[in-house]
């Protein structure tokens, strides 16, 4: 029987999980505030063969499940092996090798989960599925998580919110080139030139939201 303490945690729970995962999409969203995964972006979004979804489905799945295998690596791993290293192999070098192999454990769950959908939908989202695994947005949220030292409610709710908030940016700058797209926009700023100032210009308005400091 659930008590109201246990009420309270379930709720407080759920309250940061939420709260993360919005932290995640807006405030610290990968691309436009720590400018993950732009290069990608630009090429998913003038390559008519290729749709939103069937390239941002796998990014959410392998940021969800990279997420807590990136906690587990860098609590109870990285530890052990810091025993075992020489002194001049710091353990930071090994990094960037341990949360590729989270990221790519993580494509392996989401090959198998994509199964469930139709052979059209499962092929084309399987296909993106390497290329959504191994990028800067995925590999950049692990590193975030743990220079933030999130717990494993938090590592998990940020990275679910990072590939929403990957979803949320190929929106808003595909609309964007659609209306940069005009007659009235000199030619020589169509196209790439354009697409980069608009994502700057989001990003600098994004910063004036949430606010940022000078180290001194």
């Amino acid at each position: 029987m659930l008590t109201v303490s246990s009420d309270l945690t379930v709720v407080q729970g759920v309250a940061q999980f939420v709260s993360y995962a919005i932290l995640a999409i807006f405030a610290e969203n990968v691309v436009f505030s720590r400018a993950m995964g732009v290069s990608r972006l630009i090429k998913l979004v003038s390559d008519p063969e290729v749709r939103t979804w069937q390239y941002c489905t796998p990014v959410i799945l392998v940021q969800l499940f990279s997420a807590p295998l990136g906690w587990a690596c860098m609590t109870y791993l990285a530890p052990l092996l810091h025993l075992y290293l020489p002194d001049w192999l710091p353990i930071a070098s090994l990094r960037p090798i341990l949360y590729l192999t989270c990221a790519v454990i993580a494509m392996g769950v989401v090959w198998v989960l994509l199964g469930i959908l139709p052979a059209v939908h499962r092929s084309a989202c399987r296909e993106q599925l390497p290329l959504a695994t191994c990028t800067c947005s995925v590999l950049g949220t692990l590193l975030l998580c743990s220079n933030q030292n999130y717990n494993l409610l938090q590592c998990i709710a940020f990275g679910f919110g990072s590939g929403l908030g990957y979803l949320f940016a190929v929106l808003v700058v595909d609309e964007g080139r659609r209306r940069l797209g005009s007659k009235d926009v000199p030619a020589i700023f169509r196209g790439l030139p354009s697409s980069l100032i608009y994502i700057g210009i989001l990003s600098l308005a994004i910063y004036g939201l949430v606010g940022h400091g000078v180290a001194r």
